[in-house]
C-alpha cells in the first residue's frame, strides 16, 4: 500500500509494464527506530490497533478498492490514473486479486505454494514458488521480485505491526464520512510519507479510505483507495485461488528485484 523510498511505477516482470503500489512492509527493514519518541494521539493509536485486530481476526473476507494514483512524467507534470481492485483472502494461505485499471489489467493467485500473475493486456503470465503463509509469501514476493499487490498491508496477520512503525506522528481528526459511512479520520507522518486512513465507526471496524502522499518524490504524488463491499461471510472455495490461465498463454519469468542502497527493491 505504501512505499516511501521508491517511485511507484515499475516493471513487475519481463516485457510487462505494470503498476503496483507497494506496501509499508516493503520498506527497508534496516531503517531503524525513530531518533525521537513517536508522538501519536492515543485515540488514533487505539483505533488503528482495533482495526488491525478486527482484520486479523477474520478467517476470510472480500473487499473492493476504487483506486486513484499519480504518476509524474518527465516534464514534472502529475498524471492521474484510476483502477478497481477486487481482493479475496482466506487465511492462512489463500489470496486472489483482480486489478483493472488505466494502465492494464492483472490477476494474481496465491494458493499456499506459489504466486501466479496473469496480465490479460499483454497476454502473458508468470509464476514463482512461495512460502506457505500469506505474510511470508508477501515478504518473499517483494524480496525476490520487487513488487506487491496494492493494499497488501491489510492482508498481513498483524496489520498494526506493519503500519505503526511508520507513524512518527499521528493525529485524530474527528468523525468524517466516506461515501455516507461515518468514519474516524486518522493522519500519520513518517520521514518519507504522509498517510491518512478512515476507519469505520460501527460494528465492522474496517478501513474505508486510504490516502498516501509520497513527499520525498518529485511533485509529491498521491495514492488514494476507497474501500467498499467488505464481506466477511463469503464462502471462498479452493477453486477461487487456483490460477485460471487461458490455454496457449505464454509463460515468462519474473524479473528478480534489484536491491538499492536503501535496502528496498528498485523497479
Amino acid at each position: 500500500m505504501i512505499r516511501s523510498s521508491v517511485r511507484c511505477k515499475g516493471v513487475a516482470f519481463a516485457a510487462l509494464a505494470v503498476l503496483w503500489l507497494a506496501p509499508l512492509a516493503a520498506l527497508a527493514k534496516d531503517e531503524g527506530a525513530p531518533k525521537h519518541k513517536p508522538m501519536v494521539d492515543p485515540r488514533a493509536d487505539r483505533i488503528l490497533r482495533n482495526m488491525s485486530e478486527y482484520l486479523a481476526g477474520a478467517e476470510q473476507f472480500t473487499v473492493r478498492a476504487d483506486i486513484r494514483f499519480d504518476d509524474v512524467i518527465a516534464s514534472g507534470q502529475k498524471i492521474q490514473y484510476t483502477a478497481v481492485e477486487d481482493v479475496a483472502v482466506r487465511r492462512p494461505n489463500r489470496v486472489y486479486s483482480e486489478y483493472d485499471g488505466d494502465l492494464g489489467s492483472k490477476r494474481l493467485w496465491y494458493d499456499g505454494k506459489s504466486i501466479t500473475m496473469y496480465d490479460s493486456t499483454a497476454g502473458v503470465y508468470a509464476s514463482s514458488p512461495m512460502p506457505g503463509k500469506i505474510d511470508a509469501a508477501l515478504d518473499e514476493l517483494m524480496k525476490k521480485h520487487g513488487f506487491s499487490p496494492p493494499l497488501s498491508d491489510l492482508l498481513y496477520s498483524d496489520p498494526y505491526a506493519i503500519l505503526k512503525p511508520h507513524a512518527d506522528y499521528g493525529l485524530y481528526l474527528g468523525e468524517h464520512a466516506v461515501d455516507g459511512v461515518r468514519c474516524h479520520h486518522l493522519a500519520f507522518v513518517d520521514p518519507n510519507i504522509d498517510w491518512q486512513i478512515w476507519v469505520e465507526d460501527g460494528s465492522e471496524v474496517v478501513p474505508r479510505k486510504v490516502v498516501i502522499t509520497y513527499k520525498t518524490l518529485p511533485e509529491s504524488p498521491q495514492f488514494e483507495a476507497v474501500l467498499s463491499d467488505w464481506d466477511f461471510g463469503a464462502r471462498l472455495i479452493d477453486a477461487q485461488f487456483t490460477p485460471l490461465i487461458p490455454p496457449g498463454t505464454p509463460k515468462i519469468p519474473f524479473v528478480p528485484a534489484e536491491i538499492g542502497p536503501e535496502g528496498a527493491a528498485k523497479k
